[in-house]
């Protein structure tokens, strides 16, 4: 009889054993992909881009029958791609340059003028550039002026999203509405590149104190990461306010 006992309960220690030792693993497997996931994410958009801004160079390569010998070593084509890379950022920096020069202004001017005129093409170049202008507006900042949150989709639900305009200005929507409406973006979890446009009033907004990354951190980790202020009040032996 005791032996049956004894024997029931090194079955039952082996079995909680086994749980601990799965619950454990699987929780480090879930650390690990966590850590890993972002780094791999972060350089595989980073190879692409460069992929992408070097590839020219060893086109015209190839196509100029130079270096035919050489192109096939995975170390020459990394320097070929390295130096186009210097190229790039040396003839931006160029632009730049002649962009704040009243003579390279006037041809940057007259080439947008161009531009504009030219069907299909005006629409894209126009569109861009105003994206690109929200987007380095006010001296470089982000287009995403303040993090706010207001009630969506329904009463007592809070989303979270970005100002991107106050429309201080009187355009369509406010003289249709009577009403003056600020300019969100909801981004949706976790893919922050897409999302919605709300025109809400200003009133019915709820602003924020944490910053953008902090938001967006947490938005898209679904809410698994809290910022930092946030953190840092939880955690064991901080204080918070008395």
């Amino acid at each position: 009889m005791k032996k049956s006992k004894l024997n029931l309960y090194l079955s039952l220690m082996a079995r909680r054993s086994r749980r601990f030792v799965f619950s454990q693993t699987k929780g480090l497997l879930i650390t690990g992909l966590f850590v890993v996931i972002p780094i791999f994410v972060t350089l595989w958009v980073a190879w692409f881009i460069y992929n992408l801004l070097t590839t020219w160079a060893l086109a015209i390569i190839k196509h100029l029958n130079i270096f035919q010998d050489e192109i096939g070593s995975f170390w020459v084509q990394q320097g070929i791609r390295v130096i186009s890379l210097i190229l790039i950022v040396v003839l931006l920096i160029a632009i730049g340059q002649l962009a704040r020069m009243t003579l390279g202004n006037r041809m940057i001017t007259l080439a947008q003028k161009i531009l504009l005129r030219l069907p299909i093409i005006n629409f894209i170049y126009s569109t861009c550039k105003q994206i690109g202008d929200a987007l380095w507006s006010s001296g470089g900042g982000s287009m995403f002026s303040k993090v706010v949150m207001f009630e969506y989709p329904c009463s007592g639900s809070y989303a979270i999203g970005f100002m991107t305009n106050e429309n201080t200005e009187p355009f369509e929507v406010t003289e249709k509405l009577g009403k003056p409406v600020v300019s969100i973006f909801m981004p949706t979890t976790p893919n922050p590149t897409s999302g919605f446009l709300l025109l809400i009033p200003k009133e019915r907004c709820i602003f924020l104190d944490m910053s953008v990354a902090d938001a967006m951190r947490l938005i898209v980790s679904a809410g698994a990461v809290l910022p930092d202020q946030i953190q840092e009040q939880h955690r064991p032996g901080s204080h918070g306010p008395l």
